[in-house]
């Protein structure tokens, strides 16, 4: 995975800011984001968050934790993705707890991958 300064330079050359201009949405020099970039220094938390919502991107993301630059925005629910199996449970008078949804979609995708190998 890419290093913090690896993807500041990349999510900035995509928005097509030097590293003057990122600098001074920031209060930076071009300097620190110079070092930001080649590895030389860390950005504070603050600084990072901030950079982080202004390319619209996690913090993991930021700092090479993954490669998903939103995990958590792409997951759906069993309500999105199986509105059927919620009627079923609904029409039975239960509503399922977090637990028995995330049991629910494990038993699904298992069944999907299954019909998948046939």
């Amino acid at each position: 995975m890419a290093t913090f300064g690896e993807r500041l330079k990349s999510l900035r050359e995509q928005k097509e800011l030097s590293q003057e201009a990122l600098g001074k949405k920031f209060h930076l020099s071009q300097s620190i984001i110079a070092h930001y970039e080649a590895g030389r220094k860390q950005p504070s938390q603050d600084i990072l968050q901030r950079l982080a919502d202004f390319f619209n991107v996690s913090v993991d993301f930021l700092l090479g934790r993954t490669d998903d630059p939103n995990p958590g925005q792409h997951r759906s629910t069993i309500e999105e993705d199986w509105p059927e199996v919620t009627d079923v449970l609904r029409r039975c008078g239960k509503k399922p707890t977090p637990e028995e949804r995330r049991r629910i979609a494990r038993i699904i995708k298992a069944a999907i991958e299954d019909t998948d190998d046939i």
